[in-house]
């Protein structure tokens, strides 16, 4: 199974004039015409959608995507702007979380019309009633979270590693109170620590630090490596904005749908079990730890329990069509 490619405008979406699309893997289950949910993914920083398929020769079995569709699921892996095969904004703005929020969730509306009307990739018929499940892992996560809370678009959200409470990622820790100085404070200690450029928009962050965060003992030595390699650029703002403590609290108080949080045993919350309690809006909140696993789930040795337990849980999810919501919407303006 190939991933299939597509592309989305959002040019008028983001209403700058300035020409804009996002790239994206779709994957479909042999049997399209059955399939149960349809799940739109997006990634962490540092990653595009290769998180949600890695190849990786004499190593099977690192596909979200393939492993998904065989499960039912019409996976759509996406590149937020900025990120991977999508556009670079240079007019438009800062590229911050607003900003890829905003592409994404014209994306989401996008995949909701043609899943509707059976125009979303050839091959796959008209699916009006499918559900559409939003599922980001750490960055991704962070801005599935604001998709939901200033769109509505998504049934339910799957946030996978990625905490209201994030644990401070860097060294040295920010000292300011009001949450826009905060990140100005963390976007200054970012540049400094990757050598990222005042004027530079984008960064590549180096990997080796990561690892001891990113993977546990059991991921084999060849796949950090094809995953070090399938590295993408990320937006210095956003970057700085999603490794802000609190920076998602008031989009997460939104959220009122089913919510599947998935943590590893080693990760970014300090406390994974109380992470439910930050999602009050909604009356579904389901919370799985995997043993072992780094932060990176899907290249993890128990990836695939994660996978299915996601997979079961989406299973339970009914379609509810939902008129796009008011709070926070001046946010995105």
């Amino acid at each position: 199974m190939r991933p299939l490619d597509q592309c989305f405008d959002v040019t008028e979406e983001i209403g700058t004039g300035e020409p804009l699309s996002q790239t994206a893997w779709i994957f479909a289950p042999d049997d399209a015409a059955e399939a149960k949910n349809a799940i739109l993914c997006l990634a962490g920083g540092t990653y595009d959608k290769r998180y949600w398929h890695l190849e990786v020769p004499g190593h099977e079995g690192y596909s979200f995507g393939r492993h998904l569709a065989r499960r039912g699921y019409v996976v759509i892996a996406l590149d937020h702007l900025g990120v991977g095969g999508s556009t670079d904004p240079t007019a438009s703005g800062v590229v911050d979380l607003q900003l890829l929020a905003k592409g994404d969730a014209a994306v989401a509306a996008q995949v909701r019309a043609r899943l509707d009307d059976g125009t979303l990739v050839s091959g796959l018929p008209a699916l009006p009633h499918l559900p559409l499940i939003g599922a980001g892992h750490s960055m991704g996560a962070c801005l599935t979270t604001m998709v939901q809370a200033q769109a509505g678009v998504y049934d339910a959200v799957a946030l996978l590693g990625y905490a209201v409470d994030i644990t401070n990622v860097h060294e040295e820790k920010v000292t300011s109170t009001a949450l826009e100085e905060r990140v100005e404070e963390n976007e200054a200690i970012f540049r400094a620590s990757t050598g990222t450029a005042l004027d530079a928009t984008s960064t590549i962050v180096p990997r080796e630090r990561l690892r001891p965060l990113f993977h546990g003992p059991d991921v084999p030595e060849e796949v950090i490596r094809a995953d070090d390699a399938a590295e993408s650029r990320v937006p210095v703002r956003a970057a700085s904005e999603v490794t802000t403590p609190g920076y998602v609290r008031r989009y997460a108080e939104a959220v009122d749908v089913p919510i599947f949080l998935g943590f590893g045993q080693v990760d970014v919350s300090p406390d994974a079990h109380a992470e439910p309690a930050c999602y009050r809006a909604s009356s579904d909140v389901t919370l799985v730890v995997i043993d072992g696993s780094g932060h990176c789930h899907n290249f993890a040795g128990r990836r695939q329990e994660l996978w299915n337990r996601l997979a079961s849980w989406g299973d339970t999810i009914s379609s509810r069509r939902r008129a796009p919501v008011d709070s926070l919407k001046g946010d995105a303006e």
